[in-house]
């Protein structure tokens, strides 16, 4: 156990000194990495800050549920019990007929048109709840929409949910195109790593050679490459997550005026914990299969004379 530990210290070792001697190259294939991630990375940002954007917007979306005219206060208390009772409503208030005519007249009042509201003669309004569904998802919503109409006493129920379609619509989309970019994105730095480790191996074929002749096993000659591949793609996650972080400041800095004027939060987090493990990760493994596949057939087309 404590020569195969000593094998891998020394093979990272080996790996970090001839970086270290290479610094130049070794930084343009970490920037390379970096850029590659940082790309789907703003894109996940932007389509997740979308989504808890569109979480905060659910007091936007209402359901009305008209009464009948000639419904009775008994029909109302019925409703109101069952509104109480559904699970799926996270807040409701009910505004009676007389308390909406009294704030029509006023509204009309104060905008000096009433006279269309003093011409008629009784009260046109109907009884309303105001219901605040606890999910914004459009399919949730509309099926609450319909079991509300089914309440008896219930004359109409509205929803106003077209926004929340579109958006719905617009982040499944965002997400598509994520994963697009990133499949595309670690195909490009497979070929990028695996050309980098190949062009290693081939300036240390004499190496590897006498390395064969003395009986080294393909999974020792290997191993300092694989080393290699993970590095890069460490140094490419940190390097990512730097940028990233930049590219958050100055958002954050640019929005900062708008934010106000809306007398809201628009800013990014700049501290993404699952998203920077999630680039760390994904950069150490793409180094790791670009360098094991170059290195693989690399090493099988050197032939020992």
């Amino acid at each position: 156990m404590i020569n195969w530990l000593n094998q891998h210290a020394q093979a990272i070792k080996l790996v970090l000194t001839r970086m270290h001697y290479n610094k130049l190259s070794t930084f343009m294939i970490s920037l390379v990495i970096a850029v590659a991630m940082c790309v789907p990375g703003v894109f996940y940002m932007g389509v997740d800050h979308l989504s808890k954007l569109s979480n905060h917007m659910q007091d936007e979306t209402e359901i009305s549920l008209f009464l009948k005219l000639d419904a009775s206060p008994n029909v109302a208390s019925e409703i109101d019990a069952a509104l109480a009772k559904n699970t799926a409503i996270k807040q409701y208030h009910l505004v009676t007929k007389d308390q909406a005519w009294k704030d029509l007249k006023a509204k009309a009042e104060s905008n000096k048109i009433d006279n269309e509201v003093s011409q008629l003669t009784k009260n046109p309004l109907p009884d309303a709840f105001f219901i605040q569904a606890k999910s914004a998802d459009p399919a949730a919503l509309e099926t609450l929409k319909n079991e509300l109409q089914g309440i008896p006493g219930v004359d109409q129920a509205v929803l106003n949910a077209e926004w929340a379609k579109r958006l719905s619509s617009i982040l499944a989309l965002g997400t598509k195109i994520i994963l697009f970019i990133a499949a595309l994105l670690a195909l490009a730095l497979l070929v990028i790593i695996g050309n980098t480790v190949r062009m290693q191996i081939l300036t240390q074929k004499e190496e590897i050679i006498v390395s064969k002749l003395i009986g080294a096993t393909t999974s020792f000659i290997r191993t300092p490459f694989l080393y290699a591949g993970m590095i890069y793609g460490l140094f490419g996650g940190i390097l990512a997550i730097v940028i990233l972080t930049l590219i958050v400041q100055l958002y954050n800095q640019s929005v900062t005026q708008l934010s106000n004027l809306y007398s809201s939060d628009f800013s990014l987090p700049w501290f993404n914990i699952p998203l920077y493990i999630a680039i760390i990760i994904s950069s150490i493994l793409i180094g790791w299969l670009g360098s094991y596949l170059s290195v693989t057939r690399s090493i099988a087309a050197i032939k020992i004379d």
